[in-house]
């Protein structure tokens, strides 16, 4: 069989098949034709040797929480959105998910600009709020006009095939309030739509108060009561006020039986959702997060990026096979590519993550400027999307990808 694109003497990791070994892959026609212990050079064909120390060959990685509605909210009013191809192919990343950036009044940008202008595979969650991410309010939903039914089934039907599920934030004082009203009438939305439903848990913004504190627990366990196959629940990591985390692991018997009837429990780590003592006592427990995404913003592209995230998980004690599983195969399970991404299987879409796992002292930081240190930084070398080749772009530092050394962050200079 002839092969546009030949990747030689690859360590191929790709936990949705069980197969951690050295092999080549041959591409053809945008899709993976072959994996195999060696793939003899053809003419015409492009080769690229992936053979290294530390160098792994992935399937194309899946971010199931970011914002790419760029364009779509107002600099200096909204929040700021990243371009999809810089998260997504020049940083290794073959899907991203846009999860809520823009209600009914913004969603127009996807199928008019977003859309077909990314090489990234993106999907669009909509947020149940009207105005969503495009005001200065940090409240989606500030009242139940702000979900308005009629509107958000006529957005979905209007727009055949570019809304891909919905997304929910539980945070603000109505929610405080009447956050059972709020989880209720979204869920009639996603359900009247045929979708599913993206739960935002964890208020940055919300008093320190233990009134506060226990009023929106009660929402959050509410709405793990209600959450249904294919829903996701995100930021499972969060030390912020509603998260699962302040619970003291009480709710994690009701986040088991959540996923056992199908519900997706996502980290999301964000700038502003990911405690490191949570997600280690978490880990410790045994619930561990189904998928990893990075919740990237604007501002958070400096921050971080979604392996950065992997590597902060390594850090904990996940390994690299759990760290990909994550972003591979249950993403893609999440995001309803079951069949389309995730793994590297003979006759689908030839999108594939070559990235180098580079041991160190790194340190990372979490929500509440927490230092933790790690062995491990993953860093981008190749994208395949679609069996076509992609460079990284520089990289999420000013030195690049890799995450800052120890040595870096008690004052030495970058290497």
């Amino acid at each position: 069989m002839s092969h546009q694109l030949i990747l030689k003497n690859c360590h191929v990791l790709d936990p949705g098949q069980g197969i951690d070994r050295r092999a080549d892959i041959g591409i053809s026609d945008g899709r993976v034709a072959a994996v195999e212990d060696s793939i003899a050079e053809v003419h015409g064909a492009q080769v690229l040797d992936v053979g290294g120390d530390g160098r792994y060959v992935v399937p194309g990685l899946i971010d199931l929480h970011a914002h790419v509605a760029r364009g779509g909210t107002t600099p200096g009013v909204g929040m700021g959105c990243c371009d999809p191809d810089d998260i997504g192919i020049r940083s290794g990343v073959t899907t991203v998910l846009d999860a809520g950036s823009v209600g009914i009044a913004n969603a127009g940008v996807f199928p008019a600009y977003i859309l077909p202008g990314a090489r990234t595979r993106v999907l669009f969650y909509l947020n149940v709020g009207t105005f969503a991410h495009s005001t200065k309010n940090p409240a989606d939903v500030r009242g139940l006009d702000d979900i308005d039914a009629e509107g958000i089934a006529s957005c979905v039907e209007s727009n055949p095939g570019v809304v891909s599920g919905m997304k929910l934030r539980l945070v603000g004082p109505f929610v405080a309030k009447a956050g059972e009203q709020v989880i209720d009438a979204a869920k009639e939305a996603a359900r009247r739509a045929a979708l599913p439903l993206m739960v935002h848990i964890g208020d940055l913004f919300a008093a320190q108060d233990p009134g506060v504190d226990k009023r929106m627990l009660a929402v959050t366990e509410y709405l793990i009561g209600q959450l249904e196959a294919g829903d996701i629940l995100t930021h499972l990591c969060t030390p912020s006020v509603g998260g699962v985390g302040r619970s003291g692991g009480q709710l994690d018997p009701l986040l088991k039986a959540a996923r056992d009837r199908g519900v997706i429990l996502d980290s999301a780590l964000g700038m502003g959702n990911f405690g490191y003592q949570v997600a280690r006592e978490q880990y410790e427990r045994g619930l561990v997060p189904d998928t990893i995404s990075s919740d990237l913003t604007l501002g958070g592209q400096a921050f971080h990026s979604l392996m950065e995230c992997m590597a902060k998980f390594m850090a904990i004690g996940y390994s690299l096979a759990d760290v990909v599983r994550m972003t591979t195969v249950n993403a893609a399970a999440a995001a309803g590519l079951t069949d389309t991404a995730g793994t590297l299987a003979v006759g689908r879409t030839a999108d594939i993550t070559i990235l180098d796992v580079t041991e160190g002292d790194f340190r990372f930081t979490d929500t509440r400027k927490e230092a933790f240190s790690g062995r491990y930084g993953i860093t981008p070398v190749q994208t395949v999307r679609a069996g076509e080749l992609i460079a990284p772009r520089w990289g999420t530092h000013p030195w690049g990808w890799l995450p800052e050394s120890a040595a870096t962050s008690a004052g030495a200079r970058p290497s």
